[in-house]
């Protein structure tokens, strides 16, 4: 079969960074989703059950949720001899034949000293595998610019801060690879790209590279005025702007007022030592920053716009705070610049911004005049809805020509199809949790194709993924080190025991056990109210009496929760909680196997979503709209697990 070729910023010969076995995306696309459908265990793991669950039912979640055979193998092995067969050992020699017995040639009779693993296990973890997206990295070479900010890096100390060293991986590589396909976008159409819209821009870090080192012109769109001012503090620092001083301050100012007083008033100002915001240095700074803000690049021009409330139907609230308009050569030939947006983006029309920004004289002449822009919409991890709005950008927009979205924070994507069939009845007392957001039917939400849409499948049609699926989608297991994962299970293990305190004590109510084989499953209309923790101080961990109390310390600052836990902490003493450890110490191993599965098989989860966008333009493609589309690894997995970006080039 053919291999996927991967070329910085170029399509690979297949458009899905698929397991070696797979000839075509179609051929996958439907093992994929008859999988996830119709499979109950995996349906249970990802999305059917919760971690608070695993103590309060008798028998426990363990025991109802995975095969016999499965958990007497665990029983038989570590816990990270265990994790190892699920993430990352080669499961090929395990030759088991369709009816579960052993094929003649396999010579393995034991495992890690103990049984070999079940053979519907070896499939499952084959079956995960092989659906999973592959997320394998391998960055192209760089020049490597003098002063770089840490060994091999290209990005200049003076962009760099602020970064962390994953901020700095993923900015480095990512400003590399947006300026290629950009270059190869403008080869493609014989057009330039002449200006790159950085959806939720945040600090800024993305557009500041690839302004300054890459020579592009940036739209940095964000809905946090803190961090708009942020970035151009940084801006300066990084010798991208000159400290500006707004003589119009917050609009007390009346305008009959002379350039000398104001100058004497700021003088004052100074004298006192309270000199105002635009006038402040950013507290990352460091002391030398004073010299770098009297110096500009010549080919740097810096454009600072003020709060916006733009839809396609008002364009009139788009008003420049700055005088200066572009000159008619700057519109032509755009140099390294960066033009700041504060706007709250709802959708994924952006033609009144960029036709404002780039042709304001045009605009204000002839309002139906067309833009000259030709721009690449990007993203560096846009949560939740965001980037389907940037991938809907593409669609909606004609100055839009590329997108390079790069997303994360699936928990915080809306349910475009309500709430998913498979929630189990005996998590009645997460059903708010577990339901958040799913009854608003948001157009805007997940799935976006028509083929996730219209799926049909035994238990419905259309493909569901509640908060919970989706939340475990974030995790990263094969990043996970051994003390990091002896942490949080620990947490998991403290949490699922105070849950079962609660029901013991008549906190909160006893769930109902469900039929865990069962595809179809009815929602609870139970709405007592969740009890959410939230975080507490690391400390609080080193014993589950110092948790349990920290924890309902904490529950009982709520109104709706205080009298129930006033009387709990009354009534339970350290020796009762210290019991409950001693009673359920075999848990915490059935526990941390559970979450690993869980963690384990939200790969497919992860893959559906991003499928879902690629899918979405691949139907805009049947169209003519949509050139090209593929999805492809941009970061080290190692560094940044939320490496895949979703591509696409219109007609």
């Amino acid at each position: 079969m053919p291999q996927a070729v991967y070329v910085y910023g170029m399509a690979p010969s297949i458009p899905l960074p698929l397991a070696d076995e797979w000839e075509d995306v179609d051929s996958y696309l439907d093992a994929l989703l008859s999988f996830t459908t119709s499979t109950p265990l995996f349906l249970n793991l990802c999305g059917g059950v919760h971690i608070l669950d695993f103590l309060t039912s008798d028998p426990d979640l363990y025991t109802t949720l995975l095969p016999e055979d499965w958990r007497q193998f665990f029983a038989c092995h570590e816990l990270y001899d265990i994790l190892d067969l699920l993430l990352t050992d080669d499961v090929s020699h395990f030759n088991h034949n369709n009816s579960g017995q052993k094929n003649e040639h396999d010579q393995d009779s034991t495992w890690q000293n103990g049984p070999v693993p079940p053979p519907s296990l070896i499939e499952y973890i084959r079956n995960i595998r092989r659906l999973c997206l592959k997320r394998d990295f391998t960055p192209t070479p760089t020049s490597t610019e003098n002063g770089g900010a840490s060994s091999g890096s290209t990005i200049p100390l003076r962009l760099a801060v602020g970064m962390k060293p994953k901020k700095l991986h993923e900015v480095e590589h990512f400003s590399s690879y947006v300026d290629s396909f950009a270059t190869s976008v403008s080869e493609t159409r014989q057009e330039p790209v002449t200006h790159i819209v950085d959806f939720g821009s945040g600090q800024n870090y993305l557009g500041r590279t690839l302004a300054s080192s890459y020579n592009r012109h940036i739209i940095a769109i964000e809905r946090k005025h803190d961090f708009i001012k942020g970035a151009q503090g940084m801006d300066i620092h990084a010798k991208l702007a000159q400290k500006k001083v707004n003589m119009a301050k917050k609009g007390q100012r009346s305008i009959e007022r002379s350039s000398k007083h104001r100058g004497a008033k700021r003088e004052e100002r100074k004298e006192n030592g309270s000199a105002s915001v635009s006038e402040q240095v950013c507290e990352t700074c460091p002391p030398q920053v004073e010299q770098l803000q009297q110096q500009q690049d010549d080919d740097i021009t810096f454009k600072i716009f003020s709060e916006l409330d733009i839809s396609a139907d008002d364009l009139a609230t788009f008003v420049p705070s700055t005088s200066q308009k572009p000159k008619a050569e700057e519109i032509a030939t755009p140099r390294g610049s960066m033009d700041y947006i504060e706007h709250e983006i709802k959708d994924g029309y952006l033609e009144p911004i960029i036709q404002h920004v780039v042709n304001p004289i045009k605009q204000t002449t002839n309002s139906h005049h067309p833009s000259d822009a030709r721009v690449l919409v990007v993203s560096l991890h846009s949560c939740g809805n965001l980037l389907h709005h940037g991938v809907r950008s593409l669609i909606q927009n004609p100055s839009v020509v590329a997108i390079a979205m790069v997303g994360c924070c699936y928990n915080l994507l809306t349910e475009r199809l309500g709430p998913a069939t498979y929630k189990l009845p005996i998590l009645r007392h997460m059903h708010q949790r577990l339901s958040v957001g799913a009854n608003e039917y948001d157009p805007h939400g997940f799935p976006m194709s028509t083929l996730f849409t219209q799926y049909p499948y035994p238990g419905g049609t259309g493909i569901k993924l509640n908060i919970t699926a989706r939340m475990m989608a974030c995790q990263a297991p094969y990043n996970w080190t051994r003390e990091e994962s002896q942490n949080f299970f620990t947490r998991h293990y403290y949490r699922a025991l105070l849950q079962r305190i609660f029901v013991d004590k008549g906190v909160v109510t006893k769930p109902k056990l469900a039929n865990l084989n069962a595809l179809t499953r009815e929602n609870s209309d139970d709405h007592e109210t969740p009890l959410v923790i939230g975080a507490l101080k690391k400390t609080v961990y080193h014993s589950f009496p110092s948790y349990a109390k920290a924890a309902m310390a904490k529950l009982s600052k709520t109104a709706a929760h205080k009298p129930k836990m006033t009387r709990l902490m009354d009534d339970i003493s350290t020796e009762e909680l210290e019991k409950y450890v001693a009673e359920y110490s075999y848990a915490k191993k059935n526990l941390s196997l559970v979450w690993t599965l869980m963690a384990f098989s939200a790969g497919v989860v992860e893959a559906m979503i991003v499928i879902d966008r690629w899918q979405f333009l691949r139907e805009h493609m049947a169209s003519g709209l949509v050139r090209e589309c593929w999805v492809e690894p941009v970061f080290d997995y190692a560094q940044s697990p939320r490496n895949l970006v979703v591509i696409g080039i219109k007609n």
